[in-house]
């Protein structure tokens, strides 16, 4: 998971957790999160759009151009208009609308 807004990231982190799956926080994006993401191999990747200095799409792009990552899932929040067609456009799995309903983000993670 990576979201700027860490209060949503703690909620994200006990919802996914309550569900019995291991969760990774990552409250900024740096040059070495996408080696932490290859190694920690998530079988879910949840990105926030609005990162301080790039945008959830934009690194929705590069992960899936990613050999070991190109097939893990990613889930694109926010509250931007518009998110189903920047999710489309990204090639994000899927996407979930700030605020949130937590059923919404159970239901997503569960699927994928």
């Amino acid at each position: 998971m990576i979201d700027d807004d860490v209060s949503c990231l703690e909620i994200m982190q006990m919802v996914v957790n309550d569900l019995g799956y291991e969760t990774y926080a990552f409250p900024t994006w740096t040059s070495e999160t996408i080696q932490q993401i290859i190694d920690i191999a998530p079988d879910v990747i949840i990105l926030d759009e609005w990162l301080i200095g790039v945008k959830g799409s934009e690194l929705c792009v590069i992960l899936k151009s990613i050999n070991q990552l190109r097939t893990v899932p990613v889930v694109l929040i926010s509250g931007v208009d518009g998110l189903a067609e920047i999710a489309k456009r990204s090639f994000a799995d899927g996407y979930i609308n700030k605020p949130f309903a937590i059923t919404d983000l159970e239901k997503m993670v569960t699927e994928l």
